[in-house]
């Protein structure tokens, strides 16, 4: 799992413990850190039916290969449910991404619909 969510949160409650005049900064890093682990994943894989995303909090989801617009670029690819939608899945194997060509490859070459 991602550590930057929990490092949030852990942050929040440091910062709170030493100085608890900042009661509303230690709010804004620990529901800050809340909704990034909420919203996006920390896990995925690509199948030939589709992409498989796990969530913190033990949320999971599937997006079929029929449904999936994948926008590759210069960033990590977003997997969209739709051509149309406006928020999408980052696909990031975390802050460095290594291996985002690859990825890409494997997209074509499973006949994903790329944008």
């Amino acid at each position: 799992m991602h550590w930057w969510p929990w490092g949030m949160m852990v942050f929040g409650v440091v910062q709170y413990l030493t100085d608890p005049r900042y009661l509303g900064y230690t709010i804004l890093f620990v529901l800050g850190g809340l909704v990034f682990a909420w919203v996006l994943p920390w896990r995925f894989v690509v199948v030939e039916e589709g992409i498989g995303l796990w969530f913190a909090f033990g949320k999971r989801r599937f997006l079929p290969k029929s449904e999936v617009v994948v926008r590759a670029g210069l960033g990590s690819p977003v997997a969209y449910r739709g051509e149309n939608r406006r928020f999408g899945y980052p696909l990031t194997d975390g802050f460095l991404e290594r291996r985002r060509k690859a990825l890409t490859e494997v997209l074509k070459f499973l006949g994903f619909h790329l944008i």
